[in-house]
C-alpha cells in the first residue's frame, strides 16, 4: 500500500510528552506515533505529513455566524456543513479571494483604504491573526450564500514536521517534536492548525492520517565516518536527534558536533537527558548551546559557531558536512553570514571567494538545509 496526501495512513498516538518547562515562553511538545502495519520506511531527514482537523469551536462558531444548523448537507457535498468545515477547509487563514469578496460587500473604512491603495504591507498587518470568523465579523449585517462561501476557502492542508527518531531504533514507531503555536492579538486568543489539533485534540490511543514526506537533500553522509556538524535552534533539533541515534546504531565513526539554542536553560532545554546520553556514550563529540535570553545580551547559534571559528572551519576543511535546521527567515541566513565571515577570515580571501566556497560546499552536499 502506498500511503500520501490522497491516501493517508492514519496512525495512533502512542504519548504525547511536555518538553519545554512549566513557565516556558513556549509549548513543545514530544509525540510517539505507531505505525501498526503500514510498513511505511523513513530515514533521519524525513518529515511526516500530518493532516489535522479544525478546531471544533471555530468550526460550531463559523456555522452559528452563518445562519446554519451544523447538520445541514451542501448542495453538490456528501458531507455536512460541519465536517466540510472540520476536515476539508481552510478556516485559520482566509484567501485573499475571500479578503476581496468581503472588502466588496461591507463598509469597513480601514480595509476598504488598504485594498484601494494596494498596500501588501498593511494588508499583511491587518490579516495576522485574524481567522475566516474575524473577517465575517467585520460587518455585523454582512450575509453570505454557503455555496459562495466555501468557493471562496482554499482545501485544509496537511503540515510537515521534522521526524526525530531513527527507524533503526524504533522500528514500528516514529517520533515528532512539535511546538504549539498559540498567540494572542486585542485580547484574543488564536492558536496554530495542527499543532494545537495535536495537542488539544489528540491523546493516547488517537487515530490520526499521516504519510510520509522522503527527503533526500538532507540525508547522513552514505560514509558513515565521516564527520557532521548540526545546527538547530528550537524544534530545529528535531532531525538531529534522529541522526544521532541512527549513527549510535550504526556505531558509526563519524564525529558529530551539535550546535543548539533555546531561551532559557532551566525551561527551554529540550532533549537535554537524551543529549548527556549521546555525550556520555562517546556519539556527540562536541555540542554547544546558545541560551539567548539566560544573559544581558542575547547570544544564538551563529554567536556560538563564531566563538569555535577556527575548530569549525577545520572540520569543514577535513569534509565535514554540515546541516542547518529550523527558521529560514533570520535563523538559517544568520549562519549563512557567519559562515561566509569565517571563511572569509580562515581563508584570509575576498567576499567574492567565500561565496564561491559555499556554493562549492552546497555543489558537494556538504551544506544541507531544512528550513522553514
Amino acid at each position: 500500500m502506498i500511503w500520501n496526501k490522497q491516501n493517508p495512513y492514519l496512525a495512533e498516538i502512542i504519548s504525547a510528552k511536555l518538553l519545554s518547562g512549566k513557565n516556558s515562553n513556549k509549548e513543545i511538545m514530544h509525540y510517539k506515533i505507531s505505525l501498526g502495519d503500514s510498513k511505511i520506511k523513513y530515514n533521519p531527514g524525513d518529515s511526516l505529513g500530518v493532516i489535522p482537523l479544525n478546531n471544533h469551536q471555530l468550526v460550531t462558531d463559523i456555522i452559528i455566524r452563518l445562519g446554519y444548523s451544523p447538520l445541514n448537507i451542501v448542495e453538490g457535498y456528501d458531507k455536512t456543513i460541519f465536517e466540510l468545515l472540520e476536515s476539508q477547509f481552510e478556516i485559520l487563514s482566509p484567501t485573499n479571494r475571500f479578503i476581496a469578496y468581503i472588502n466588496e460587500n461591507i463598509h469597513h473604512t480601514e480595509l476598504n483604504k488598504i485594498i484601494k491603495n494596494q498596500d501588501k504591507t498593511l494588508l499583511s498587518k491587518f490579516k495576522y491573526g485574524k481567522s475566516v470568523l474575524d473577517f465575517l465579523n467585520l460587518d455585523s449585517k454582512f450575509n453570505i450564500d454557503l455555496k459562495i462561501f466555501l468557493s471562496l476557502l482554499k482545501p485544509l492542508q496537511h503540515r510537515a514536521y521534522s521526524i526525530s527518531s531513527s527507524l533503526l531504533k524504533y522500528p514500528k514507531e516514529v517520533h515528532l517534536t512539535v511546538s504549539t503555536q498559540r498567540w494572542e492579538k486585542n485580547s484574543q486568543k488564536y492558536s496554530g492548525v495542527c499543532s494545537t489539533f495535536l495537542a488539544d485534540d489528540c491523546y493516547q490511543g488517537t487515530k490520526i492520517k499521516v504519510f510520509l514526506i522522503p527527503n533526500r537533500n538532507f540525508r547522513l553522509p552514505i560514509d558513515h565516518d565521516k564527520p557532521i556538524i548540526m545546527v538547530g535552534p528550537g524544534t530545529g533539533i528535531a532531525p538531529f536527534i534522529a541522526f544521532l541515534q541512527e549513527r549510535t546504531q550504526l556505531k558509526s565513526h563519524g564525529k558529530n558536533w551539535l550546535f543548539y539554542g533555546a531561551q532559557f536553560r532551566k525551561t527551554d532545554h529540550i532533549y537535554e537527558n537524551e543529549l548527556i546520553y549521546f555525550q556520555d556514550n562517546k556519539v556527540l563529540d562536541k555540542l554547544d548551546i546558545a541560551f539567548s535570553r539566560d544573559q544581558e545580551k542575547k547570544i544564538y547559534v551563529q554567536d556560538k559557531i563564531y566563538e569555535v571559528k577556527s575548530e569549525f572551519f577545520k572540520w569543514i576543511k577535513e569534509g565535514a558536512y554540515l546541516y542547518v535546521c529550523g527558521d529560514a527567515i533570520n535563523m538559517a541566513k544568520d549562519v549563512n553570514s557567519i559562515l561566509q565571515k569565517i571563511i572569509q577570515e580562515q581563508l584570509n580571501c575576498s567576499e567574492d571567494k567565500s561565496i564561491l566556497y559555499i556554493k562549492n560546499l552546497k555543489k558537494e552536499k556538504r551544506y544541507l538545509l531544512d528550513v522553514y
